[in-house]
């Protein structure tokens, strides 16, 4: 910790979205930070100390300027993450995320049809046609599973999977009912013997397949996570809204002439969005 500040955060770079997930974590509210506020937003970050920025969202790869975010986090000696949906991957962002050495996580949450129920629309060729050519770019490139009521199938499947792909991690995520989740907490929560049972049958799979998949269980049910909101707040990040802590609000960068604004813009590498 430097300043009260985590030396790693979710870095939220929009709440819009080109998916539909019942249990999103952050449903569109209306922001889409400019590239300029974003960048002067890593700058106050690590100045403050954080080390490594992993980008979320929404969905990152849909704001133009992400590879001018990712350059930007190397330039000021952090590292960069991403975590996306996969469904969009243009081909100036994947040599970006090559040439700064990303680590990617893919959300992929369970076989063809599973997976394009859980995120409201056919995305399952799409997301697991940018993980391979992610790993065929050679990228470190896991997947990430949110674990719902009923599915417990999944964590065989995403098992299988992900061992055929070659990819060497795979987190499973228990549904947490913040967002849109709240809403359809009766649908999605896990009964504590759901999550008991696929909590001990990670831990099996996980000794079973040391070496060969790393297995992670990431229950965001009793732990927080450090967030930057898309509108600049920086939370501390609880399973509901109600527990959430403030550790501070990003002030807007300072104003400068139009003239200089172009010219910042003219010089972003941005890609048109899909």
């Amino acid at each position: 910790m430097k300043h009260g500040f985590p030396q790693s955060v979710c870095f939220r770079v929009t709440r819009a979205c080109n998916a539909r997930c019942g249990f999103c974590l952050a449903p569109w509210d209306g922001e889409h930070p400019s590239a300029e506020a974003l960048l002067h937003r890593i700058d106050w970050l690590t100045d403050r100390g954080v080390r490594i920025v992993h980008f979320c969202g929404g969905e990152p790869t849909i704001h133009p300027a992400l590879a001018s975010l990712i350059a930007r986090v190397r330039e000021r000696g952090a590292a960069p993450r991403l975590t996306t949906n996969g469904i969009a991957m243009p081909g100036p962002l994947l040599e970006a995320l090559r040439r700064h050495r990303v680590h990617v996580k893919v959300s992929l949450h369970g076989g063809r049809t599973w997976h394009d129920r859980m995120v409201g629309r056919p995305a399952y060729e799409a997301a697991t046609g940018t993980l391979r050519r992610l790993l065929a770019a050679k990228l470190a490139a896991s997947v990430q599973t949110t674990l719902v009521a009923g599915g417990g199938h999944v964590l065989d499947e995403m098992i299988a999977f992900c061992l055929d792909a070659g990819v060497r991690r795979l987190s499973l995520l228990p549904f947490i009912p913040r967002g849109d989740g709240a809403a359809r907490e009766a649908e999605f929560a896990l009964s504590d013997a759901e999550r008991r049972a696929l909590r001990q049958a990670v831990a099996a799979q996980r000794r079973r397949l040391a070496g060969r998949l790393d297995l992670r269980w990431l229950d965001f049910r009793t732990d927080t996570a450090p967030v930057v909101e898309a509108d600049g707040r920086v939370l501390l990040e609880g399973p509901r809204e109600a527990r959430d802590t403030l550790l501070a609000v990003i002030p807007a960068p300072p104003a400068v002439p139009p003239s200089e604004v172009d010219d910042r813009r003219a010089r972003l590498h941005v890609f048109p969005p899909p």
